[in-house]
């Protein structure tokens, strides 16, 4: 299930913290809307020196010396403010997690920005002053992703991040993937502000704060208590030894990453066949690299008078296309 689906129905309530504004957002475009007016009125009539631009959003104390960065930094306030209602939506609906009992002196701390969020998904490098519409730009990328075929007729979708190698059954599954780029997070602790990358890591969040009394599960290592079961293995792994490869030198910190490395680098198996020649290979993303050399002498041109695109694939021609021949002549609402 995605994360945040249980309240995609669900009416938001998103208070503005700027100054002493009571407003309360009830979707984002609205609250982003709000708070961009803020912006502009506050950036037009600044109360301090223009080599200093101060975040008005209570308990912060943010100061910036670019408008930029702290149009930023304040979009972000406005993105944090959701996950925390997504984390108090979560607590009323699992109410046997406990409490965090950590400090809310870090509610307002947020993470340091860059002045803009940037796409690299290949051919775009397009930026974005606002997380929120940053987050929904790279899941549009996820969805609009061509399915290929890679082997005995299985289709796959490829990550086309910058030098990412990823391959995956569906675009949901790249979607979740595109958080390791983007480092989106979906939720946060409405005590401490903590972000989570997921529901699951949010809910471990609160059961490691349970009292010492109330942890169950026991390493037997280094005597830890952990509240369940599922804590205490993630807890162990940290006991495990390096594995070392029978058949080289190579030394892999987990088991699965010891079977990865033998099935890569020592197994003949070439599950991966290509359609248009004979040649097979042990991967995935080896295989679609190979197939696109078949049209190194047959190259993709665009036939849009006076643009000179080439490609070696057809999906990438298509995007082409779509971006350049049709987004950008797209008449202004």
């Amino acid at each position: 299930m995605a994360p945040g689906s249980k309240f995609k129905n669900v009416e938001l309530i998103l208070p503005c913290e700027w100054k002493e504004c009571c407003f309360v957002g009830k979707c984002m475009e609205e609250f982003c809307n709000h708070i961009a007016e803020h912006l502009d009125e506050y950036l037009q009539h600044p109360l301090e020196t223009a080599e200093q631009y101060w975040c008005w959003w209570r308990s912060c104390e943010f100061e910036a010396k670019d408008p930029r960065e702290l149009v930023t930094h304040v979009n972000f306030h406005s993105y944090y403010t959701k996950l925390k209602f997504i984390g108090c939506q979560l607590w009323a609906l699992h109410q046997d997690l406990p409490m965090c009992l950590k400090s809310s002196c870090s509610w307002h701390q947020l993470p340091k920005t860059s002045e803009e969020f940037v796409c690299h998904w290949e051919n775009c490098d397009v930026t974005f002053n606002n997380p929120v519409w940053f987050y929904q730009h790279v899941a549009n990328h996820a969805y609009a992703t061509e399915e290929e075929i890679i082997a005995d007729q299985k289709k796959a979708v490829y990550c086309h991040w910058k030098d990412c190698l990823g391959v995956f059954k569906g675009k949901h599954k790249l979607w979740d993937h595109l958080r390791t780029h983007t480092q989106e997070r979906v939720v946060a602790c409405p005590t401490c502000g903590g972000m989570f990358s997921n529901n699951t890591k949010f809910f471990d969040h609160t059961k490691r704060q349970v009292s010492e009394g109330n942890r169950m599960f026991v390493c037997q290592n280094c005597q830890k208590h952990f509240a369940d079961e599922r804590l205490l293995r993630d807890h162990m792994r940290r006991h495990v030894n390096h594995v070392t490869c029978a058949l080289c030198d190579m030394v892999c910190t987990s088991v699965s990453s010891l079977k990865a490395h033998t099935r890569f680098r020592h197994c003949n198996e070439r599950p991966f066949h290509c359609h248009l020649c004979d040649s097979s290979f042990k991967n995935a993303y080896d295989l679609h690299k190979h197939v696109e050399t078949h049209n190194d002498s047959d190259a993709y041109s665009c036939d849009v008078e006076g643009c000179g695109f080439i490609s070696r694939t057809l999906q990438t021609l298509k995007r082409h296309y779509k971006r350049v021949h049709v987004e950008l002549n797209k008449p202004s609402k």
